[in-house]
């Protein structure tokens, strides 16, 4: 039986889903290449030629993520076509749950601070989802400002080991009612 080989644009593509995963775990300076090329069952420099850098993997595994986000958005847009913000957020917390997308965006939030090239990816990471959500729900500058800031709440509190599962509000509760107790 022949071995089918995969393709570059395959490759990248895993390439991509594994470092995701890596840099969400270990952020920009700490990850490594080898790391994802081991995953890959590939040669680090072969991971190297697919992107060049470690840097642009990292800007790719940005560019991937604002794809999940919007690709997330439309769906449930489509679904719910007359009120789709109340889905594009359920959504959306359904996309952060395993943790990969806080992980990777918070390493990027803090490799922002000091490489502007991240940080305009990030910035343009933000805009795309904004238009996407404004697109398809028609929401206002303030409707969508509070969803953006819900949504950096949510990641917070995934990213803190929260339980999301009864939705933000029944979390942010149960940390005030901690508060409240101590």
């Amino acid at each position: 039986m022949e071995t089918q080989r995969s393709t570059a644009p395959r490759r990248r593509a895993d390439a991509v889903d594994i470092g995701m995963r890596v840099f969400a775990d270990h952020g920009l300076t700490t990850a490594s290449v080898q790391k994802v090329a081991d995953r890959m069952g590939v040669s680090q420099p072969y991971v190297f030629r697919l992107f060049g850098s470690k840097r642009d993997l990292f800007l790719a595994c940005l560019d991937e993520l604002e794809t999940r986000v919007r690709q997330v958005f439309r769906q449930a847009a489509a679904e719910n076509p007359e009120n789709p913000l109340p889905a594009m957020r359920a959504d959306f917390r359904a996309l952060i749950a395993d943790g990969v997308v806080t992980g990777l965006w918070l390493q990027a939030c803090a490799a922002a601070r000091s490489d502007e090239a991240v940080a305009t990816r990030c910035r343009a990471v933000i805009a795309g989802v904004l238009y996407e959500a404004e697109h398809l729900s028609k929401a206002g500058p303030q409707e969508l400002r509070g969803t953006l800031a819900l949504g950096a709440l949510v990641v917070m509190l995934q990213a803190l080991g929260m339980d999301l599962s009864a939705g933000s509000q029944a979390a942010i509760d149960s940390l005030r009612a901690a508060e409240a107790t101590s």
